[in-house]
């Protein structure tokens, strides 16, 4: 069996992050099954090239026996504009669909890339080379450019894109969702089979991430913090839909106190505008951790009393994000911003493992931090553990993984068998 896998992210190396494709590829060869990886070059979260790397049309990376990484030209996304999404959506989707139909052909193609047109072009190329394709969502297009108010729900735009959506998940011999809302929406509204639908949820590699990290005591050691003050992190990307704008105007309502602090770890288009909006409001209050290496993802997350996970509009309605998964393994509390009725308000139910308030609300966000200032360690550190272990049951890559490569395994025999 040979596996082709197109993804729109995939590090040279490891990262503390869900890297579903990095991990497909390690599962298919520990199962001694051929993998090739089409890939962009590699340039996420900054949107710059990463450091040893010269761009061009296509650069193959040879990785040993049977495995094999294609680098394929696109532009790449610094801003984080929709214009400058489009354009490395659409250029890694002409380029990747391009190296698809002119290479060996596969048993099976796997597909984590750009949604809508990325994934597109890759499914024309697999309906002309007659080739089962198996695609991987990790946030519902259209529904996440409206949730960021990019275009409206009722415009042309959006029903077009909606129908793009479903032609390609109703081609495809398995659609892999993170989540049941997901599934629900793609029987419901796109008319996909339900036997088709596949739930597998995020994961990450546990081991990559150490809880009460010793070397937390030194991050907290170097912000000074007052005796008694608590510690309130933010970990990830800083862009547009992240809402980390909302995190820092919450900020105001602890003018006059001294029992808070915030870092902010990480970085992206909206690092700049976060960082003079912090220096506005209150310049002793925020410290910007950046940028944020990987090496260090465990020490600042457990230098944390609580963990903050912000999102923006109806954004938790679209997607569950993958650094959930990195905050529940840091066995810390976690508040999140999300609608009642998302998904990721259903984990944190679930799990018990912190507490959710309504989005792009600092007034609402700030107050729920000092409920989280009252609460003795004792009660944080419970709830913390129980996000560690219900994110270890259910979002580890030893429970997920292995249900990815059955399916594929079992998309491949199909096609023979017909």
């Amino acid at each position: 069996m040979r596996c082709l896998i197109v993804s729109c992210v995939f590090p040279p190396e490891p990262v503390v992050s869900s890297q579903t494709s990095a991990q497909v590829s390690e599962g298919l060869r520990a199962r001694n099954i051929d993998a090739v990886v089409i890939a962009p070059f590699p340039n996420r979260p900054g949107g710059k090239l990463y450091p040893g790397y010269h761009r061009g049309l296509i650069l193959r990376e040879p990785q040993g026996v049977g495995y094999e990484v294609i680098r394929c030209f696109s532009t790449f996304s610094s801003e984080s504009t929709t214009a400058s999404r489009f354009l490395e959506n659409i250029s890694f989707g002409i380029t990747s669909g391009l190296t698809a139909f002119l290479i060996g052909k596969p048993d099976v193609i796997y597909a984590n890339s750009w949604p809508i047109f990325a994934t597109g072009i890759l499914c024309i190329v697999a309906c002309l080379r007659r080739v089962p394709l198996v695609i991987s969502v990790q946030d519902i297009y259209p529904e996440s450019l409206i949730s960021q108010q990019h275009i409206r729900a009722d415009s042309w735009l959006a029903r077009f894109l909606k129908r793009i959506d479903a032609a390609i998940a109703c081609r495809s011999a398995a659609v892999i969702v993170i989540s049941p809302s997901f599934a629900a929406l793609y029987r419901d509204k796109r008319a996909v089979s339900s036997e088709r639908i596949k739930i597998i949820p995020n994961w990450i590699d546990s081991a990559t991430i150490t809880p009460n990290d010793p070397h937390g005591v030194t991050v907290r050691a170097n912000l000074n913090l007052s005796t008694g003050m608590r510690l309130g992190v933010y970990g990830g990307n800083i862009g547009m839909a992240a809402g980390v704008e909302t995190l820092i105007e919450s900020i105001r309502y602890f003018e006059n106190e001294n029992s808070f602090h915030l870092l902010v770890a990480g970085e992206g288009s909206q690092l700049s505008a976060c960082q003079n909006r912090a220096q506005q409001l209150s310049p002793n209050r925020v410290t910007f951790h950046t940028p944020w290496p990987k090496d260090e993802t465990s020490s600042v997350l457990s230098a944390a009393d609580f963990l903050i996970l912000p999102t923006r509009g109806q954004q938790s309605l679209a997607s569950v994000p993958s650094k959930l998964i990195t905050y529940m393994l840091s066995a810390k509390p976690v508040l999140a911003l999300a609608w009642p009725d998302s998904d990721l308000a259903n984990i944190i139910g679930q799990s018990g493992c912190g507490w959710v308030v309504e989005p792009d609300r600092p007034d609402l966000l700030a107050a729920q931090i000092r409920c989280v200032l009252a609460i003795d360690a004792s009660e944080l550190s419970r709830r913390g553990m129980a996000g560690r272990q219900y994110a270890l049951a259910n979002f580890s890559k030893e429970v997920c993984l292995p249900k990815v490569i059955d399916i594929l395994e079992r998309v491949a025999v199909q096609l023979d068998d017909n």
